[in-house]
């Protein structure tokens, strides 16, 4: 199994990440049977509650029919949901570290999400995740046939740093100037491309992982293709570069 997915973008900037291995992943699988199977009790209660008080035999078949159908649609609904609202991960998959990605590195789209889940149905028979197990054992990035189907990629998270630890990890002699800083809170950072916008928010995110000269290479190469699009000055150095993607990384996520 290839243990790393690399992904060039067209400003020749390489990103590579961790894919997550059937262990992992089965460690986040796990965490959310168990929230399913806690929440799946927890309706199971409120319907028997409700079920005692009902003396006709039609209206609680009626109930039962309803219990049964919304028991199913939850476990659907579960990953679909939490993967829309938490950027691909699943409350398993944020315990355990693991993210789904397209399979170019770019954040998963929201049809794909939807797409990779209802295949479960198909990775599930004829029991017990039997066709998925072989698929992933079969796929040399550990992928099940929701992955294939969708064109996503389940990788291992890195460390992410905020805007305030990578201040404070600025040396007086580094950090810009007031005026500089200034300058850079207006720059246009709306007119960047979706492209470019990845870039920022994936180096943001997988820096704390990176040696120091892939750093250094990755942050100057990946600002100048920015600033090239703002019809800016070249960062001077790398510690102006990781400013301006700091900066258009936080812009991008208010």
């Amino acid at each position: 199994m290839d243990e790393r997915h690399i992904v060039a973008t067209p400003e020749r900037i390489s990103f590579s990440y961790d894919i997550a291995g059937i262990g992992s992943r089965f460690m986040a699988a796990f965490a959310d049977f168990l929230a399913y199977f806690v929440m799946a009790i927890g309706v199971s209660i409120v319907y028997g509650q409700i079920n005692r008080r009902i003396s006709d035999p039609a209206l609680s078949s009626a109930l039962e029919a309803v219990y049964i159908g919304f028991t199913f649609v939850l476990y659907w609904a579960y990953y679909i949901l939490f993967e829309l609202l938490w950027g691909g991960q699943s409350p398993g998959k944020r315990l355990v570290g693991l993210r789904v990605i397209r399979i170019d590195g770019a954040p998963a789209a929201p049809g794909q999400i939807v797409i990779r889940n209802i295949m479960r149905l198909v990775d599930l028979f004829p029991g017990f995740y039997v066709t998925g197990l072989v698929t992933m054992f079969l796929s040399s990035q550990s992928r099940r046939l929701g992955d294939f189907a969708a064109g996503t990629l389940v990788v291992r998270e890195g460390r992410k740093m905020s805007l305030s630890q990578v201040s404070r990890s600025l040396t007086p002699a580094i950090a810009l100037s007031e005026q500089a800083a200034a300058e850079a809170a207006a720059l246009p950072i709306q007119r960047l491309d979706r492209e470019r916008r990845n870039l920022a928010r994936e180096f943001i995110a997988r820096r704390g992982d990176m040696s120091a000269h892939q750093r250094t290479t990755l942050a100057m190469q990946i600002a100048g293709a920015i600033s090239q699009q703002l019809d800016l000055p070249q960062p001077a150095n790398p510690a102006a570069a990781e400013y301006l993607l700091e900066l258009a990384a936080s812009v991008m996520e208010q």
